[in-house]
């Protein structure tokens, strides 16, 4: 691998859009000197029978847009709206076809003028013109309130399902020509009823009533295959999404040699299907000696693992392993030598060939068995008491391995089992290094005598993989990102999180600065917020761990490095100067192992006068885009 990552990209809202949906709160968790509590994205245990609910809107009580009245159910909360302060959200929605971001908008909007408007619950009209510019800020995207129900219910609502028989005289009948989701349209055919000559005016208002009753059920008919449809597409995006897009579509998972002589290759009705890697160029990545040679001579990650398994043969002795993405067969050696009764090795790359060979010159082939598969669809012969892979990457989470690990853990791992790591912690600092920004930004200002001044179009959106020095450290660290793995979703691991930094010293800001603690427990417990990551304090709580971080001596560094995200120019700080701000990562929706990453924040400068007030410039506020690919 380079130590410099680079990837063009571009600073289109569309990621904004896509994460929004994804995610419906924010996580905030800092590090040390936070004042911040934890307030993690959405549940962590979202299960398809979670919605079970009617209409998605039955599991509890729902708070008007506009005052402070409470109802059991979505419907009556709009109804209310309707009937007390002149507003259809329903209508309104179909009036200005409003799409689903920004009809969550306009949820939040309203949340928010009821919070900070007076005498906003008195409102008897409420309108919308549908050209407001709250309609397209993502700000209120966010929620306002907690596990506000309405965000996730509108969508089952429709404009004309509170209309009565009665209402027929005031309202016309649906309209019979349907819009399939391909563009299709579908038209009613020829009623029965329709030849039917009626006698009395009893008899017209029964067949009227009976017509327009045939025809809500042609269009809830056409409703349901619509829904359906869109089902279809929506498991689709989220393979798409979650998965290995990229995947050779003819791959396939071959379980052991072993079992294949077998004859054994019934499919594990358990197994997630993933969408495919065209030219497996990730499992391809490796396949060869040189990269894994990379990664075992980085002696911090190794040791690591080594450490963690040796010093803790108790929790291993008579256990049942697995080791996912195995490589060369490391630490499913590291397993059986403290005492693992069975090892179950599994890894989707060539070099699987190369680890069998090493298992068996090492005399463990009794314990280890190995798999050829992803670990999303291989079949495995039992449930495993131990979980172990080295599947991290550059700023934790590129190449998304984690993903995979966490279908193993529910796929694989025996109740009670547990993982290592335990627990990792992305964190987020900023540094006065100004290097970067001179040799390859400011580089181009002069070419043996020549302007290339375009050169640097892209530039700064690369996300920069490499070692930053200690001493250039001028901020307090934060904790952007916490990942139990016991608990935590492959959805979590898209997030925002609000942070702040404060300046340590007189200086100046060229880049923030990213990197990730990794954590071993014995029980697989949560490790809390203010445990650092130092040798006295892994020692005290018994756990193992390292970091990946700015470190003194080149004996600590790891392969992972750091990852920068370098400004244009550099911002001169005093000592007691915050940045705040708020720091976006996305899968790409092109690449899900590559990242998309933005970050929004402000200066507040402490004021020259009054001693703790601070003040933030115009120009002191930015947002950037950076590319991890």
């Amino acid at each position: 691998m380079s130590s410099r990552i680079l990837q063009p990209g571009s600073t289109s809202n569309d990621g904004d859009a896509v994460f929004s949906a994804r995610r419906q709160s924010i996580a905030s968790q800092v590090y040390t000197q936070s004042e911040y509590s934890d307030s993690e994205i959405g549940e962590q245990d979202n299960r398809w029978d979670d919605w079970e609910a009617e209409d998605g809107m039955g599991a509890e009580d729902t708070k008007c847009l506009f005052c402070v009245e409470i109802f059991p159910s979505a419907r009556e909360v709009f109804a209310h709206c309707t009937a007390s302060h002149g507003f259809n959200f329903l209508q309104t929605r179909q009036r200005f076809n409003l799409d689903f971001y920004q009809s969550i908008r306009l949820i939040n909007y309203l949340r928010k003028q009821a919070l900070v408007v007076n005498g906003f619950d008195q409102i008897s009209t409420w309108t919308l013109e549908g050209n407001e510019s709250f309609l397209n800020d993502d700000e209120f995207l966010r929620p306002v309130l907690e596990d506000d129900s309405l965000l996730y219910a509108f969508e089952e609502l429709e404009v004309e399902e509170d209309f009565s028989a009665n209402d027929q005289d005031h309202h016309p009948p649906l309209d019979t020509t349907i819009l399939m989701p391909q563009g299709d349209a579908r038209k009613m055919g020829r009623s029965p009823y329709e030849d039917i000559e009626t006698t009395t005016e009893l008899e017209a208002k029964l067949l009227k009533q009976l017509r327009l009753v045939e025809e809500r059920l042609f269009a809830t008919k056409v409703q349901l295959q619509n829904t359906e449809m869109q089902f279809q597409e929506y498991r689709a995006r989220v393979k798409e999404s979650f998965f290995d897009t990229l995947e050779d579509a003819t791959a396939r998972s071959i379980v052991s040699q072993t079992r294949q002589e077998n004859g054994d290759e019934d499919r594990d009705p358990t197994a997630v299907m993933v969408a495919g890697d065209e030219g497996n160029y990730y499992f391809n990545s490796y396949a060869h000696s040189d990269i894994h040679q990379q990664m075992l001579n980085d002696r911090v990650r190794t040791e690591g693992y080594r450490d963690y398994i040796y010093e803790n043969k108790d929790i291993f002795k008579g256990k049942t392993v697995l080791d996912v993405g195995c490589g060369t067969g490391i630490l499913s050696m590291f397993a059986a030598r403290a005492g693992a009764a069975k090892v179950l090795s599994v890894d989707n790359s060539d070099i699987i060939d190369k680890a069998r060979k090493n298992i068996e010159e090492n005399g463990f082939q009794e314990v280890i068995t190995l798999y050829r598969g992803k670990i999303e669809e291989i079949k495995l012969p039992c449930k495993v008491d131990i979980i172990i892979s080295e599947w991290m990457g550059y700023f934790l989470l590129y190449e998304a391995m984690l993903d995979s690990v966490l279908i193993a853990r529910d796929r694989f791992l025996a109740p009670g089992g547990i993982l290592a790591p335990s627990q990792t912690r992305i964190l987020f600092t900023a540094s006065s290094d100004e290097s970067f920004l001179n040799d390859h930004y400011h580089y181009w200002n002069d070419v043996y005598g020549f302007k290339m001044s375009t050169m640097k179009e892209g530039v700064l959106q690369e996300a920069v993989v490499d070692f930053v020095s200690p001493e250039t450290i001028v901020t307090n660290t934060v904790t952007i990102k916490d990942l139990p793995h016991q608990t935590i979703t492959v959805v979590d691991l898209d997030f925002i999180s609000d942070f702040e930094l404060e300046m340590q010293r007189d200086d100046q800001i060229c880049a923030f600065v990213g990197y990730f603690d990794t954590w071993f427990s014995r029980d697989g417990k949560v490790v809390p917020l203010d445990v650092g990551i130092t040798k006295d304090e892994l020692k005290r709580h018994d756990l193992n761990g390292f970091t990946t971080g700015p470190v003194i001596t080149t004996a600590e560094e790891t392969h992972w490095k750091q990852t920068m995200f370098v400004l244009q120019s550099p911002i001169e700080l005093k000592k007691g100067d915050k940045i705040k701000g708020t720091f976006f990562c996305i899968k790409n929706i092109n690449n899900p192992r590559a990242l998309d990453l933005r970050i929004k924040y402000e200066i507040q400068r402490l004021d020259s006068v009054a001693e703790d007030h601070r003040h933030c410039r115009p120009e002191d506020k930015a947002e950037l885009a950076f590319y991890l690919r």
